[in-house]
């Protein structure tokens, strides 16, 4: 059923870990979760004033924002805006800690570290899961 699948966003930082992305969503298909990845970070020639609005705009496709943390995305430009930009969509945020990030890894702005879990399936699917009666 449409309803129970979890409509995703995954945020990422382009100027460094495009393979580890490519990596993890590969994992994550593996895991065979009711999850759609709506959209994620890409390159765009946009103009400034317009960028937000259709990034935005393609972002509200998702319920979540995944944001995958690295040892720079806390200083990613590209992260930092969309973390930004998720908010405004009304997304919830959760991270994930990959590519060598640890719990004293500087998070992007807006995104709180109770909200973030290390590379581990279990935890990460309490985050993105629905909560199910079965």
């Amino acid at each position: 059923m449409t309803e129970d699948v979890t409509r995703i966003h995954v945020i990422f930082d382009l100027e460094r870990e495009r393979l580890t992305a490519r990596k993890f969503l590969h994992e994550m298909a593996d895991q065979n979760w009711p999850v759609t990845v709506t959209g994620a970070s890409k390159r765009e020639d946009l103009d400034p004033k317009h960028k937000e609005v259709v990034v935005i705009e393609r972002m509200r496709a998702a319920k979540v924002a995944l944001v995958l943390v690295t040892p720079m995305s806390g200083v990613s430009r590209n992260v930092n805006e969309e973390v930004k930009f998720a908010k405004r969509a009304n997304l919830n945020l959760v991270g994930v800690l990959v590519a060598g990030s640890t719990a004293h890894t500087n998070l992007p702005d807006g995104l709180h570290r109770s909200r973030v879990v290390g590379w581990d399936w279990g935890a990460l699917k309490k985050e993105l899961m629905p909560k199910r009666d079965d």
